[in-house]
């Protein structure tokens, strides 16, 4: 297929059509990401992750976004006050949790440099909107993360907003709250009993593993237990059979009725043979781990 090459007339054109884009791009309170996100729930991974990253570049220069090294600092804080979505009493189909639930689904992503190039690069892990001022729900370990320069979270419909603080956060469950900027945001309902879903009860994960976003996955509570491997100390844990992987820490695990109930957390993987020197072969099964919600409760205040 013959491929037109570029004329002179068309460079002005280009260069004030990119000119408009730059200045939209500054001059709106919140950045949106339209090119990465498609009509009819299409997701163009390698373009969203692209805006995402121009995004908070920019976010980072102009809103003067707290760093990362002052989120750190804020981990120490143990509570925070806030009112939770509550639940509703209908059971969902798959289709309608998908549809209910996208918009408070967020994306979770730490600017920063490698070693390896001057660049600035955008990771990308999971988390849930809890309130409609900004505040959310992601895995403590998403944030305790030196590399970061800054955070910045993206909706389900696009809306990009820089991280402003930490409101809450325990390393023993590996949990934080934190707080993005903006109103209008939408809060995901809660469980306010998540170990009452019983073994075998349907769930949904709703994550972005290795930057494959907005992947919804389906199984069952296969086990809840008490994890007491921690140095932190013990806590409450369900493991499921919805699948997810790296990037997806945070994401959150839906019960029937659209509540979460958990939020991911690891995957241990069981090998018939694990040798002297530590090679493993012949692996039998993955165990997917997520921390219950109940954790998320007291790191909240009743207002």
């Amino acid at each position: 297929m013959h491929k037109p090459s570029s004329t002179a007339d068309d460079k002005p054109m280009r260069t004030i059509l990119c000119l408009s884009f730059f200045v939209c791009t500054l001059g709106a309170d919140e950045p949106r990401v339209n090119r990465g996100i498609l009509p009819g729930g299409m997701i163009d991974d390698k373009k969203l992750l692209s805006e995402l990253n121009l995004h908070a570049k920019q976010l980072r220069n102009i809103d003067n976004a707290p760093r990362a090294a002052d989120l750190l600092k804020q981990l120490s804080r143990k509570q925070c006050q806030l009112t939770l979505q509550m639940p509703g009493e209908k059971k969902l189909t798959t289709a309608e949790i998908a549809q209910r639930t996208r918009k408070g689904v967020l994306v979770v992503s730490g600017l920063y440099k490698c070693e390896r190039c001057p660049n600035w690069h955008s990771g990308a892990a999971s988390g849930f909107m809890l309130t409609e001022d900004g505040a959310f729900c992601t895995s403590y370990h998403v944030v305790d993360n030196t590399q970061n320069d800054s955070i910045v979270i993206m909706t389900g419909d696009g809306r990009v907003a820089p991280v402003m603080e930490v409101l809450a956060a325990d390393k023993r469950t590996d949990l934080a709250i934190l707080r993005a900027k903006g109103k209008g945001f939408t809060p995901l309902p809660v469980s306010v009993n998540p170990l009452d879903s019983p073994i075998g009860d349907k769930v949904h994960v709703f994550s972005h593993p290795n930057q494959h976003f907005y992947v919804l996955s389906e199984g069952i509570i296969s086990r809840k237990y008490l994890d007491s491997t921690r140095k932190e100390g013990p806590r409450r844990m369900i493991s499921i059979t919805a699948d997810f992987a790296k990037g997806s820490s945070g994401a959150p695990v839906f019960n029937e009725y659209g509540a979460v109930i958990a939020s991911v957390n690891n995957t241990q993987s069981t090998y018939y043979n694990v040798k002297k020197d530590g090679t493993k072969d012949n692996l039998q099964m993955v165990f997917k781990n997520t921390v219950s919600l109940e954790h998320l409760r007291t790191l909240i205040k009743a207002k």
